[in-house]
């Protein structure tokens, strides 16, 4: 996935085999998940024709299905099938362009892009996905992190630890079994420029993931370009909505919302935040400023400080 990890438990006799069966896990999901693998389930499916059914487990199914749920809730913001737009802006497994894709190459990438063109297929306890147009790719790094960190959870529960805090990217979950105690976890100021904090909030058995446009960025021509693509225009994302946080009980649905929150923006991002309940932390950026937005399901994790 392209991304550092880190996994913090007690003191257990068996570290070691711990350790490894992390990575082990770990090494499966970017098996599963990665655009770059060359025998990955994903480039598996974005090398298939039009039509053609790829068999995948309930892992994958599951990954595939909070994408459409979060793709509809959100206009189309997340959109795991634009893998051809983040290839073009140098994103993906191309290089960075040295000019700007031309409007007839974002039309023409475009035409193989959208959700609708996406289907998943359960029969008789066997899933499948297919596409009805050739050339789509999806990309599915929008929510590989959550997903990684939901697995790594189920993985050290089987082996009886209840207490650790796992961290992937941009994406911290938190399992506790003390009914009191609570892990503090620390919202960066949305900068690359210095490390520090800009809010504290108490996690526990819960999972909160954060999306920037600080965070993934090159410039080009001496204009910023940020990694978060709108599916609707093939363009970047320019506004002023740069960091947004999203709380929830799994890591794989806090992973989805961030990134489509922040496509789309922070008048649609607080009406959406709003009207489904999410516990989300918004952050604008205007003249060196920062603005803070917070849900009222967000404050209730909020330390005073």
């Amino acid at each position: 996935m392209g991304t550092y990890w880190q996994v913090k438990i007690p003191y257990v006799p068996n570290q070691l085999h711990i350790k490894n069966l992390i990575q082990r896990k770990l090494d499966e999901d970017e098996k599963l998940l990665s655009s770059w693998k060359k025998n990955s389930l994903v480039s598996k499916f974005n090398k298939l024709k039009k039509n053609q059914l790829l068999a995948i487990d309930k892992k994958f199914f599951k990954i595939i299905s909070i994408a459409l749920k979060i793709n509809k809730k959100t206009y189309g913001k997340l959109d795991i099938t634009i893998g051809n737009l983040i290839n073009i802006w140098g994103f993906g497994n191309q290089k960075k362009p040295h000019n700007y894709p031309s409007i007839n190459k974002i039309k023409q990438v475009m035409a193989l892009t959208g959700m609708k063109h996406l289907s998943l297929i359960s029969n008789a306890n066997k899933h499948y996905i297919k596409k009805n147009i050739d050339g789509m790719k999806i990309n599915l790094s929008t929510l590989g992190e959550g997903f990684a960190a939901d697995h790594l959870s189920s993985v050290l529960k089987k082996e009886g630890i209840e207490n650790y805090t796992i961290s992937i990217g941009g994406t911290v979950l938190v399992k506790i079994k003390n009914k009191e105690n609570s892990k503090i976890i620390a919202i960066q100021k949305p900068t690359d420029k210095i490390q520090s904090i800009h809010l504290l909030i108490h996690l526990k058995n819960k999972s909160i993931s954060t999306a920037g446009t600080y965070r993934n960025y090159y410039y080009l021509k001496g204009k910023k370009i940020s990694h978060l693509i709108d599916p609707k225009t093939g363009m970047p994302v320019t506004h002023n909505l740069i960091s947004v946080s999203v709380i929830s009980s799994t890591a794989l649905e806090a992973d989805g919302w961030d990134s489509a929150l922040l496509i789309l923006g922070f008048k649609k991002a607080k009406i959406l935040a709003l009207r489904e309940n999410l516990a989300v932390c918004l952050i604008t950026k205007k003249n060196n400023t920062f603005s803070t937005w917070i849900s009222p399901c967000f404050k209730k994790f909020l330390i005073n400080t």
